[in-house]
């Protein structure tokens, strides 16, 4: 069996085509869309793996209200020898969260470019990029054969025009995911880029010879294809580019841009009105990182702060958020607001829990101040399209957005000024991708071409 597959940064979705339709699998029963499954991996200390939303939900479950208590762990010894061959002993510890039920993994896709980034640690087993994404893609494969009653043959899975900036950011994670295929067992695959999968699909049904420009954008980035259709199901790539632009960041830029000052960072410390600390703002950007502040090296910093802030209440949010395990659940929030803010002038990021009381209303004029740069570096990846393909905007008939950031006003506008609100047309934003997947794995001649690219 042929299957498509779109591993995004926030979500993913798997698909069918048998010559004439596209079916779309219900990969995840727990979400509100089952066609729609979060990338996500939660591991508990027992070893038991989930995805999906019903990896969150067990995640939330179990760490939200809980007491994190530290605790050092011995993890054995190793031997260093001096300049005269005398041989020591020495110890490797760590202070550990003793009561952690599980760990929660978001946006692996991103860490794929990350080349300092090896492996991590989960309750002291070491665990790769590669083999964190194959469990995910190993658990997607069970739940399409669990549903199809047929074996997964050939799985064609969507990657970014660019997972990074850098060419040996991108090098790295196609190896990577080329690993991560392999780890999880799948007999045949290949790789197409995103918005070339979204342009499939569209190609399919176009009735005329036209350019098009694919505008794909996600969670983790920003793609783009240009097109030409022949108006027979046929259609020929013109140019790609992308740029590590998604959703993710612009929920950070709520984060950062509005949030910061309800947990304390506009206060001044002591007498000598000295700045919150740079390191404790810093971990706020990202939900992940906030756990980390937990650890007693912070927890330190936090109760000097609360001690000489000029705004102890704040502080005293801090340090809930932090201990109560309430950084998800913030996040969430925040996501929920960047997208209420897409058919809202403004929107609520309220959070009325004990310890933490938020209410505040986002306008949307506010959060397009915020995205300010991401914008401009999304219309310069577009204009890069246009020029690498040697046309004009003038020259594309039809835009197809698809991705779920592809619905913020501001991008749509932009889009419309530079080629008209006549070419404006939206694909499913979270499973257009995954039906061209679909249509790839199908097609045998250029899935021998891509696996030729993969294996030059």
């Amino acid at each position: 069996m042929n299957v498509g597959l779109d591993f995004g940064t926030t979500n993913s979705s798997a698909s069918l085509y048998d010559g004439h339709t596209v079916t779309l699998l219900p990969l995840d029963p727990s979400s509100p869309n089952p066609r729609v499954m979060r990338t996500t991996l939660f591991m508990t200390r027992e070893g038991e793996r989930y995805i999906g939303r019903d990896a969150i939900d067990r995640f939330t479950t179990a760490n939200v209200g809980r007491k994190i208590e530290y605790v050092w762990r011995n993890f054995g010894e190793y031997e260093l020898v001096n300049d005269k061959g005398e041989i020591t002993k020495q110890s490797i510890g760590a202070l550990v969260d003793a009561n952690q039920p599980g760990r929660l993994f978001q946006s692996l896709k991103t860490h794929l470019r990350d080349i300092e980034f090896t492996d991590t640690n989960v309750f002291g087993k070491r665990y790769s990029i590669e083999y964190l994404i194959a469990i995910v893609l190993r658990q997607i494969v069970d739940r399409v054969e669990a549903i199809t009653h047929k074996p997964v043959t050939r799985m064609v899975i969507g990657r970014p025009v660019h997972y990074s900036n850098h060419p040996d950011g991108d090098e790295t994670a196609i190896a990577r995911m080329t690993e991560a295929c392999h780890l999880a067992d799948i007999p045949e695959f290949a790789f197409l880029p995103e918005p070339n999968a979204a342009a499939l699909a569209y190609a399919r049904t176009a009735t005329e010879r036209q350019k098009a420009l694919v505008f794909d954008f996600g969670g983790g980035t920003l793609d783009v294809t240009i097109i030409e259709t022949d108006g027979n199901g046929g259609s020929v790539v013109l140019s790609n580019d992308g740029v590590p632009v998604g959703g993710d960041i612009m929920d950070r830029r709520i984060m950062m841009g509005k949030m910061l000052p309800h947990f304390g960072s506009t206060a001044t410390l002591g007498p000598q009105r000295l700045p919150f600390p740079a390191v404790i703002i810093d971990h706020l950007s990202e939900w992940q990182s906030i756990l980390e502040l937990s650890h007693p090296k912070f927890q330190r910093i936090i109760e000097e702060v609360m001690m000489t802030s000029t705004q102890p209440a704040k502080v005293a949010q801090l340090q809930t958020l932090v201990n109560q395990n309430y950084a998800l659940p913030l996040y969430e929030i925040v996501e929920k607001t960047k997208v209420a803010l897409s058919s809202n002038a403004t929107a609520d990021v309220a959070m009325l829990v004990p310890g933490i009381d938020i209410d505040q209303t986002i306008e949307r004029w506010d959060f397009e101040r915020m995205i300010g740069p991401d914008v401009r570096t999304v219309a310069a990846c577009i204009d890069r399209a246009l020029a690498s393909a040697s046309l004009a905007p003038s020259d594309i008939h039809i835009v197809l957005r698809t991705g779920g950031s592809s619905r913020i006003p501001i991008f749509v506008n932009m889009l419309t000024a530079k080629f008209g609100s006549a070419a404006m047309v939206e694909m499913d934003p979270f499973t257009g991708v995954a039906q061209g997947l679909g249509i790839a794995a199908n097609d045998d001649a250029l899935f021998e071409e891509l696996q030729t690219r993969l294996h030059p």
